[in-house]
C-alpha cells in the first residue's frame, strides 16, 4: 500500500514537472523516482522488522518471566546468562525442542518424589536465612561461603537428590515380580549404596542447617550489641537514681558480653568455611 502510494505521489510529480518546468525535469524526475522508492521501501521495511523484534522481545520477556514464576527449577550457578536464558526458552511451548538444552545442569523440582522435595526445601530454607541476615548485609560473614560455596551446595543436592530418585526407580523397576536370590544378591548391595548416598546427603543439608542457626545467632549476637550500646542511657537512670552498686554491675556485665559477642560472629563464619571441607 505505502509502495502503490509513493508510486502515484512519484507520478502525479513528474506530470506537474512537465507541465511547469518542461520535459527535461520530467525526465530527471523519472530517472531519480526509483532510487528514491527504493530509499522508502527499505526504510520502512527496517522500520516494521525494527517494531517486529521489539514486539518479540517484549513477548518473550513477558514469557521467560512466566516461566520463572511457575516452574521451580535448580540450575547450575556456573550457567552463562545466555544459557539461563535457554534453560527457560525450552520451558516456552512455541521454543521448545525436541530435548531441552542443557538438561543435565538444572533440576525441575516438581520432578522429585515427596521425599526429595522435602529435603530441598530444607537445603534452601537455610540457605534463605543466611542471605536474609543482617550479618550478611553487613558483610560480616565468609563472602565465598555466601556468594560461591552455598548456592553450589543447593545445586550439587538437588543433582544428587534426582540422581538417587531415578536409581531408586530402577531399584523398584527390578523388584517387580518374583525376586530370586541371585537377583537380591544384585540388588541388596546397590540399595546399600543408594541408601547411604541418601543419608550423605541429609547430613549435607543438616549442616547447611547449622550454618544458618549459626548465623542466626551471629544475628541475635548484633541485635544484644546494639542493645548493648545503649547501656550508657541506663547507666545514666542509675546515676540519677543514685545507684553506684548497679552500674557497678552494669558495666562488668557488658564487658564480659562483648567477648561472647564477637564469638557468636567468629563461630558464624567458622561455620560457613566449613562448607567447602
Amino acid at each position: 500500500m505505502a509502495s502503490l502510494a509513493a508510486s502515484v505521489g512519484v507520478l502525479l510529480t513528474g506530470t506537474t514537472l512537465y507541465v511547469r518546468l518542461g520535459p527535461l525535469a520530467a525526465v530527471v524526475a523519472v530517472l531519480l523516482a526509483p532510487i528514491v522508492l527504493c530509499g522508502f521501501v527499505v526504510v520502512h521495511d527496517v522500520l516494521r522488522r525494527r517494531a517486529l523484534t521489539t514486539e518479540e522481545q517484549h513477548r518473550l520477556a513477558l514469557e521467560r518471566d512466566h516461566v520463572r514464576r511457575t516452574v521451580d527449577l535448580v540450575a547450575d550457578p556456573a550457567l552463562t546468562e545466555e544459557e539461563r536464558l535457554a534453560v527457560l526458552d525450552s520451558f516456552i511451548p512455541r521454543l521448545a525442542q525436541a530435548a531441552a538444552p542443557h538438561r543435565d545442569r538444572f533440576v525441575v523440582v516438581s520432578e522429585l518424589p515427596a521425599p526429595a522435595r522435602a529435603l530441598l526445601a530444607r537445603a534452601r530454607r537455610a540457605v534463605n536465612v543466611v542471605y536474609r541476615s543482617q550479618v550478611m548485609h553487613r558483610r560480616l560473614l565468609d563472602g565465598l561461603a555466601n556468594e560461591v560455596l552455598l548456592p553450589r551446595q543447593v545445586w550439587e543436592i538437588a543433582k544428587l537428590l534426582r540422581m538417587q530418585a531415578q536409581l531408586q526407580e530402577e531399584q523398584d523397576r527390578a523388584r517387580q515380580g518374583v525376586v530370586t536370590p541371585e537377583l537380591l544378591a544384585v540388588l541388596e548391595p546397590q540399595q546399600k549404596a543408594l541408601d547411604r548416598s541418601v543419608a550423605a546427603v541429609t547430613a549435607r543439608v543438616e549442616g547447611l542447617e547449622r550454618y544458618a542457626r549459626r548465623v542466626q545467632e551471629a544475628d541475635a549476637a548484633l541485635r544484644a550489641r546494639e542493645a548493648l550500646d545503649n547501656n550508657d542511657k541506663y547507666r545514666e537512670l542509675l546515676a540519677q537514681t543514685d545507684d553506684a552498686e548497679g552500674m557497678r554491675a552494669l558495666a562488668a556485665h557488658g564487658d564480659a558480653l562483648e567477648e561472647t559477642l564477637a564469638k557468636s560472629v567468629r563461630e558464624a563464619i567458622e561455620a560457613g568455611q566449613t562448607l567447602a571441607l
